[in-house]
């Protein structure tokens, strides 16, 4: 465990992962030249990293606390709790706290802001280079309510990233020993009502490895062995599952024996509750400095793109390859606009790679009614969208050539569905 004290004062920046949950969150950081994350404890001395997603506004002097205080001081009745930022957040309804209203992404700002304080040992939260914010499904609404708040906190941050935790369980697992992953890895998480898996399978036929998480929602199995050890053989049963990963309250305490020595025979199992932020933190070192084994593997999660889409185009008279969208990115932060000439005629070539393991298919996009004109004297603009994971709508412009050709900005609409 590394000492926060011998850190201050040291100016280089720091990668941070935020597990952002409705009931608690946690923080973990590391530098680029550090090969692993350190996690945050709210307790100096000992492994307490959870702190509650809530503020308390103390009325008198408007004044506000986060976290364990916001918590206690409400408890005591001398502050007006908000408890479940996340969700007030979603819902976009504004707040009344006392005799005041107050919008929600402003308060969940303010909340993360604070928390990004328990950091004050080791930077300030101006030395932050990158801050990814995992949480459990970050759709396009909560990507954007999230991309909202760290907006409203004004830090010069480099790089931001919202992934979802399967993505996380899958850079942490990229950054463990190959022994842990070579088969498969399985994440059990039990919080509050409900039991929850990911499950991490690589498919090395493909060039890059493809990585896929499944993600699988169980009942509550409150506390019953049997019923976990049910859902635990459903997971392995005719799979090769290399180390298995025991997160959430849930699994406090010694009452799933059973399952703990299914578990261990012939498998790797831990126990802990940062596995997210951790890969949050990994993520963001990914993504600033890609390393060997990130290059040779792509995640394709739930909201990613399950296919490269590019077209032929000709650079200095040799025919390439230009990337347009890449597979692996959230469907709903995935867009390209660009320009380019036509060759001739009134139609180009579009080429679709899906990689779960089928071959490229090229699509001819026809622009009818195209003014006649000579080679390379059509210059159109392309605007991409995708509309889900799969489905991408494509925008485009006529801007002719110059006064030689006046631009017509006709306007051709075309949709095209990446993968079946």
């Amino acid at each position: 465990m590394m000492e926060l004290g011998g850190l201050i004062g040291k100016k280089n920046k720091i990668l941070v992962g935020f597990d952002l949950g409705d009931d608690t969150s946690q923080i973990s950081y590391c530098r680029m030249n550090e090969e692993e994350p350190e996690t945050v404890s709210v307790v100096p001395g000992e492994e307490q990293f959870d702190f509650p997603t809530a503020l308390a506004r103390k009325p008198d002097v408007n004044q506000w606390m986060y976290g364990r205080e916001a918590m206690e001081m409400a408890w005591a009745g001398t502050a007006i709790p908000v408890e479940g930022l996340l969700s007030l957040a979603l819902a976009g309804e504004q707040i009344a706290v006392g005799e005041e209203t107050f919008d929600p992404v402003a308060l969940l700002a303010l909340f993360m802001k604070r928390s990004l304080g328990l950091l004050a040992p080791v930077a300030s939260p101006e030395q932050i280079e990158a801050l990814f914010v995992t949480v459990e499904n970050p759709d396009q609404r909560m990507t954007q309510v999230l991309a909202q708040a760290v907006s409203a906190m004004q830090l010069p941050l480099k790089l931001v990233y919202f992934p979802g935790y399967g993505e996380s369980f899958y850079q942490y697992m990229l950054h463990q020993p190959r022994e842990l992953w070579m088969g498969q890895a399985l994440v059990c998480e039990y919080e509050k009502d409900r039991l929850r898996t990911y499950r991490m399978e690589c498919n090395r036929r493909t060039t890059p490895v493809v990585v896929l998480i499944e993600e699988q929602t169980y009942p509550d199995p409150e506390s019953r062995d049997r019923e976990l050890l049910g859902v635990l053989q459903e997971s392995c049963k005719g799979r090769i599952i290399s180390s298995v990963y025991l997160v959430g309250k849930g699994f406090e305490g010694d009452w799933y024996q059973e399952s703990l020595r299914y578990l261990c025979r012939g498998r790797r199992v831990f126990r802990g509750n940062n596995l997210y932020s951790k890969g949050a933190c990994y993520g963001a070192r990914e993504r600033l400095s890609p390393g060997e084994v990130g290059k040779q593997h792509v995640f394709l999660g739930r909201d990613t793109l399950k296919a490269n889409l590019g077209m032929r185009v000709l650079r200095g008279g040799t025919d390439s390859y230009y990337a347009l969208l890449d597979a692996g990115m959230s469907w709903y932060e995935a867009e390209k606009e660009c320009e380019f000439y036509l060759e001739s005629g009134n139609s180009f070539t579009l080429v679709i790679t899906p990689l779960t393991g089928k071959g490229s298919k090229e699509v001819e996009i026809i622009l009818n009614d195209m003014p006649l004109r000579s080679e390379r004297a059509s210059r159109i603009r392309m605007k991409l969208v995708m509309e889900s994971e799969q489905d991408v709508s494509v925008t485009l412009e006529d801007m002719g050539f110059g006064e030689i050709f006046p631009a017509t900005h006709k306007i051709w609409q075309e949709k095209l569905r990446l993968t079946d």
